[in-house]
């Protein structure tokens, strides 16, 4: 049976399949040769290979696929861009980067950001930084 699953882990896709397959992580160790703490540990992020994830996913009846897929070379121009407004941001509101991302993920600046990309790459880095300052005032943000 072929399912396709884009969760970032091959943990947490065995977890998505055992609770589809209605098995508890007791149940599922069993049926692999596994404790019940060995499942919770590799639900949770400890590394596993490719194999060993196709055989236990392959004991509730699904099939591991993985896929390749290339970086887009606008990703890239993105992510320039975002990192160029938030170091911007940084300097403006004396914070460090990685204060200034925080308070842009909180407080939903990053958001506004990327749902606007277009018509913000066309503005000056000042009047970002002025947009980004009343959306994140507007959630809740005091700077």
């Amino acid at each position: 049976m072929k399912k396709e699953n884009s969760q970032s882990t091959l943990g947490a896709c065995i977890r998505m399949e055992r609770l589809k397959a209605g098995l508890t992580q007791a149940q599922l160790g069993s049926l692999i040769g596994l404790k019940e703490s060995r499942v919770s540990k590799i639900e949770n992020g400890a590394p596993i290979t490719p194999e060993v994830a196709s055989f236990i996913l392959g004991k509730m009846g699904s099939e591991l696929q993985l896929k390749v897929i290339p970086q887009n070379a606008d990703d890239n121009k993105t992510s320039a861009f975002i990192m160029s407004v938030i170091h911007h941001f940084a300097q403006v509101k004396n914070l460090s980067l990685s204060k200034a991302f925080r308070y842009l993920t909180t407080f939903k600046g990053l958001d506004y950001l990327e749902r606007y990309m277009d018509i913000e790459q066309s503005l000056s880095y000042e009047d970002i930084t002025l947009n980004l300052s009343r959306v994140c005032a507007n959630n809740g943000g005091a700077l």
